[in-house]
């Protein structure tokens, strides 16, 4: 399995190749109720240096892939994994390695921001052109009903003080993505108190942008509810009272996705289907619009590989995404 896939398409960021620096079985630092990997095989409370894979390895991945496809089909590098990619101690290295293939390209961090107390994690981040750090809830109750965090890992106001810590030493943009939801229960982030007290934090921070996000890929828990894009659009008002607009990417709205990708050659094209839907569900456009071919012809091969039990199909919100087995 290879550490480098797509590139995907992303509404935050455009033509996205991944970098998964952990590879499955998924090892995280919390256990989202929202996650579209599914729940999470290890926990952990600390970076490791036996967790992840060596900078040689992606070295070696990323120079087969940057044969294989025209690099202005690249609008970034996105850095996160199978879970918590500031697990892997070895990160500082490999964005070094990234840079030194693609050095036009930004380099951008998925994290979820529960390990930036420790230095060494800070240090390894300090050098990506992007970091994108979740915060999901401004009170610890929400917090560990949301994300479900394992034991041993620091509250929600700690982690914000060291989100806050890590935009003083970083040279890039920092960026807070907050995942707004319902449930078939009571528990929300998106209204009243809950809401409030997570603006105030975003607030402290003062990120660069703030992503308005919402889980509408099919992976998490049964219970969780995406919230409809006007009820995005409305929480982003409320952001608007201490940001201007342009600093807010609201889905739905900022959008990147559908642009092709190029190759200058390909592998098997149902291989890379595979690939890809192992670090995320995607639908047929989101396949296409990834490998640079057409709709019809990735639904063929889509079915293809349903009937050979290669893939299922799971719905979200009226839509069919794919897996794999």
């Amino acid at each position: 399995m290879s550490t480098v896939y797509g590139p995907v398409p992303s509404w935050r960021f455009g033509r996205s190749l991944g970098v998964d620096v952990l590879l499955p079985p998924k090892t995280c630092t919390f256990n989202c109720v929202y996650c579209q990997l599914g729940g999470t095989s290890k926990l952990l409370s600390a970076p490791s240096s036996s967790a992840g894979v060596k900078v040689e390895r992606v070295k070696t991945d990323l120079e087969q892939q940057i044969k294989r496809m025209d690099l202005n089909s690249i609008d970034v590098v996105t850095v996160s994994g199978s879970g918590e990619p500031t697990i892997n101690l070895q990160l500082g290295e490999i964005v070094k390695c990234i840079k030194s293939f693609l050095p036009d390209k930004p380099v951008v961090l998925l994290t979820n921001s529960s390990l930036l107390y420790s230095e060494k994690v800070r240090e390894n981040i300090s050098k990506f052109d992007v970091v994108s750090a979740k915060l999901d809830a401004g009170d610890n109750k929400t917090f560990n009903l949301i994300n479900r965090p394992t034991k041993g890992i620091q509250g929600i106001m700690e982690i914000a003080k060291n989100i806050k810590k890590l935009k003083s030493e970083m040279e890039g943009k920092l960026m807070i993505q907050s995942m707004f939801l319902r449930t078939t229960f009571n528990l929300t982030n998106c209204e009243g108190e809950k809401l409030r007290e997570l603006i105030d934090l975003t607030v402290n921070i003062n990120p660069d942008v703030i992503q308005i996000d919402t889980p509408y890929r099919p992976g998490g828990e049964k219970f969780v509810l995406p919230v409809p894009i006007d009820e995005l659009k409305s929480i982003a008002e409320e952001f608007k009272e201490f940001f201007p607009a342009d600093k807010l990417w609201v889905l739905g709205l900022h959008d990147l996705r559908g642009r092709k990708v190029k190759w200058k050659r390909k592998g098997s094209v149902g291989s890379e289907i595979i690939e890809l839907v192992k670090r995320r569900p995607c639908r047929i456009i989101d396949l296409a619009d990834s490998l640079g071919i057409s709709y019809i012809e990735t639904e063929k091969i889509v079915k293809e590989l349903l009937e050979k039990n290669q893939l299922k199909e799971k719905s979200k919100n009226h839509e069919k995404y794919y897996v794999t087995t």
